[in-house]
């Protein structure tokens, strides 16, 4: 399995640095440069002084016009920016991550260290960073399309974009575990998701196939009518479902009415709009009864 995923090169062609003697190795002005093993292994934030070792190998791995060293700047920036990760062990810098998890992402792994969970400790660590955002929705270009079967074992599904749209995305809904407690006091939140056609229809509206159900216990709060859901419910805006419609509903007493989660009324009970989608945490019923 090709840990990466990105766009194809579109920076001029570097030729390959020559293979260098252990422990030292060349950058582009032919200066040698010696390797200080890392005493540290794992991951940690990208380092200007990684950018070296990550060229050579990059280098050295081009096939033609196919490569991430055709997107060297963007790695450059994107390292300058705050914006890489690296795996680092006693050879050095043999994985890198950049922009976090989302569609302008490049994930590489050092062939001879791929199928040693490098780039799935890289992708857990942004995903976490992301969580701690409320990036609940998460997005990212399956290019090669060798790379789909290692974003499926990351928990990603397919993004269902426009049919004839050729390129491959697939996306993460967060279920951020937000609380553990059980017991009688917690009521059971139905969360239906629909597409946008749903509010044209002529049939029936009990007869509506939701695109997707969320079944959710919350704790309810006798002092304000909040509910706290127990974990995170993430809705995308999928370009299938065009504007995605939502209807909340608490052992069948109807809390929001079926309605596009982008209108007011929506957000007023707690959907959040992210990048790519909304999210909710908690049902804020007091808004509703102070109505």
């Amino acid at each position: 399995m090709d840990e990466k995923f990105g766009m194809t090169g579109h920076y001029p062609f570097v030729s390959a640095l020559v293979s260098s003697p252990r422990n030292v190795m060349t950058n582009p002005t032919n200066q040698p440069i010696e390797k200080r093993p890392s005493k540290r292994r794992g991951v940690r934030k990208g380092r200007t002084t990684d950018l070296p070792f990550i060229r050579e190998w990059l280098a050295l791995e081009v096939r033609g016009e196919q490569g991430f060293i055709h997107n060297w700047r963007m790695i450059e920036e994107a390292c300058s920016e705050g914006q890489m990760l690296v795996w680092v062990d006693q050879e050095g810098p043999v994985g890198f991550l950049i922009r976090g998890v989302s569609p302008g992402s490049i994930l590489q792994v050092k062939s001879d260290r791929k199928r040693h969970g490098i780039g799935r400790a890289l992708v857990e660590r942004a995903i976490r960073e992301e969580e701690v955002h409320d990036n609940a929705v998460l997005v990212v270009q399956c290019e090669p399309t060798t790379s789909i079967e290692f974003w499926k074992s990351m928990g990603f599904e397919t993004r269902r974009n426009s049919p004839y749209d050729r390129v491959v995305y697939m996306q993460r809904l967060s279920t951020k575990r937000l609380s553990y407690d059980t017991g009688d006091e917690m009521v059971l939140l139905t969360i239906r998701v629909f597409a946008e056609c749903v509010l044209y229809s002529d049939s029936a509206p009990h007869a509506a196939i939701p695109d997707r159900v969320y079944h959710v216990h919350g704790r309810y709060d006798e002092k304000t009518h909040d509910i706290a859901l127990v974990h995170r419910v993430s809705i995308s805006h999928e370009p299938a479902l065009r504007d995605p419609v939502v209807e909340v509903k608490m052992d069948g007493f109807e809390i929001l009415p079926r309605m596009k989660v982008k209108r007011e009324a929506a957000r007023a009970v707690g959907f959040v709009e992210t990048d790519y989608g909304w999210y909710i945490d908690v049902i804020k019923r007091s808004v509703e009864l102070e109505a």
